[in-house]
């Protein structure tokens, strides 16, 4: 297990080591676990490794119907490989608008980041989007967009979540 890669990286259930000279080059390892890294007009499959900058929601949850003209906790993680999420900004809007959240833990090397923040619900019922977003001590933030050369396993851009307002 190695601190700060993704998961599937990392070798969890081993029944015996092969010592090698070189990196093995596995179906997992080159073609599944991997993302297209380009250089101009070069593309090269590369291992995916370090974590990419993340923030998620945690309550409310997808779907979740909440009071109108209510504070309500909204609450997540986030979680970086090479430094420390310095921020997480939370849209109630779908993205039109920011604002940060407070920080709750201290940072620690490899390890999430918890945040939180209230927010006050509309007075009208309906569908509303929310969105968090962190940035970390490299000045990395979640792209808005899945990049497509990055997979179905290298998932950092934000994902909206809608709940319902009643």
């Amino acid at each position: 297990v190695v601190p700060g890669w993704y998961a599937m990286a990392s070798v969890k259930w081993l029944q015996r080591v092969i010592v090698t000279d070189r990196p093995f080059n596995g179906y997992y390892q080159t073609i599944d676990y991997a993302y297209w890294k380009r250089r101009g007009e070069i593309a090269e499959r590369t291992p995916l490794t370090e974590l990419q900058v993340k923030a998620q929601i945690a309550r409310p949850g997808e779907g979740e119907a909440v009071p109108a003209k209510s504070n309500v906790r909204l609450h997540g993680a986030a979680w970086t490989s090479d430094g420390e999420i310095t921020k997480v900004e939370l849209s109630t809007d779908g993205g039109a608008s920011w604002s940060e959240t407070k920080l709750i833990d201290n940072p620690v090397p490899n390890a999430w980041r918890r945040w939180e923040c209230q927010w006050r619900t509309p007075s009208q019922p309906g569908k509303q989007i929310l969105i968090a977003r962190a940035t970390d001590s490299q000045g990395r933030t979640q792209p808005v967009q899945h990049d497509p050369d990055r997979g179905t396993y290298m998932i950092n851009h934000i994902l909206p979540i809608e709940v319902e307002v009643w």
